[in-house]
């Protein structure tokens, strides 16, 4: 019997609005992870703060309608995260956003009763958006979650020595660098007690590292329609496969990163195909944006 993966998103949920089309669609990075990682076969669940407009609304029902667990979520007076985008040869382009919604406004703090709820889940997904910072990170990490954190594309050295030792996975997005630039950066955060490195590169072929070997895995040749959230569906399915092989002997038929790698690669084209971050869309008229969210 297979055993399942448990993964809990902690941080951002926000509506990406098309105003060339008229439509939104739900996403942010954590958001993204739980509601993809559900989609393929885990126990998911996120924890973000809701904003009291409609919009808020709309985006717990989205991932409770698939049963992603979002019980311990906030609920705060306040504005809904949105971007403005359009779109531009199948990726995104963000117009503006609005800068201080609810989860700018409210960060967690993490009570104890919280962190024993986060430790319920094999491994904890947080991003440098999600306003969890530094601190935070040792604090879950001393308590015993385990975290797989993405640093974004705005890492910096001090960044990775700060918190690369309270981490296991460690996603970065690497577009801006050589593969030898790389490559060095994903020795720092190995260095630093982290168990496995990605770095990712759009179109590019991703680069990974254990400490012991660099994995090079080319992305799944498709033609995109929009990339929304491909880097996200890449961490959850990059996650879902090396954890089920960890936990599930049968599985293993040669090595584990290699072959999540791989799966990764495959999901994530199942992704850009499909509009929006999960291809859930909704009408909305963006001259009227200040009837669905507290702007």
């Amino acid at each position: 019997m297979m055993e399942s993966v448990s993964i809990i998103g902690i941080g951002i949920a926000t509506m990406d609005i098309y105003c060339y089309k008229n439509k939104m669609y739900p996403g942010g990075n954590e958001y993204n992870i739980a509601y993809n990682a559900k989609k393929q076969g885990a126990k998911a669940a996120f924890m973000g703060v809701f904003a009291n407009d409609k919009v808020g609304e709309i985006l717990e029902e989205t991932l409770q309608k698939e049963q992603i667990d979002t019980s311990h979520s906030h609920h705060e007076e306040g504005s809904s995260g949105y971007a403005l985008v359009d779109l531009k040869d199948g990726d995104r382009v963000f117009i503006d956003w609005n800068k201080k919604g609810v989860t700018d406004l409210y960060p967690f703090e993490f009570t104890k009763e919280e962190i024993e709820y986060i430790k319920e889940f094999d491994i904890a997904c947080i991003s440098w958006g999600a306003r969890v910072n530094h601190e935070k990170i040792k604090k879950l990490a001393k308590y015993g979650v385990k975290i797989c954190y993405d640093f974004y594309d705005n890492f910096t050295l001090d960044d990775i020595r700060e918190i690369g030792s309270n981490i296991k996975y460690a996603f970065l997005s690497c577009g801006h660098l050589s593969e030898e630039e790389i490559k060095e950066t994903l020795k720092e955060v190995i260095s630093t007690g982290c168990e496995i490195a990605v770095g990712t590169r759009g179109a590019d072929k991703t680069i990974a590292y254990d400490g012991k070997e660099f994995y090079m895995q080319p992305v799944k040749k498709v033609k995109a329609i929009d990339t929304m959230g491909a880097g996200d569906s890449y961490i959850s399915a990059f996650l879902m496969n090396y954890l089920q092989m960890k936990a599930d002997e049968s599985m293993k038929s040669g090595n584990n990163i290699k072959q999540a790698l791989e799966k990764a690669a495959e999901y994530a084209a199942t992704i850009v195909v499909k509009e929006g971050a999960l291809g859930i869309g909704y009408d909305v008229n963006p001259k009227k944006l200040s009837e669905i969210i507290n702007i």
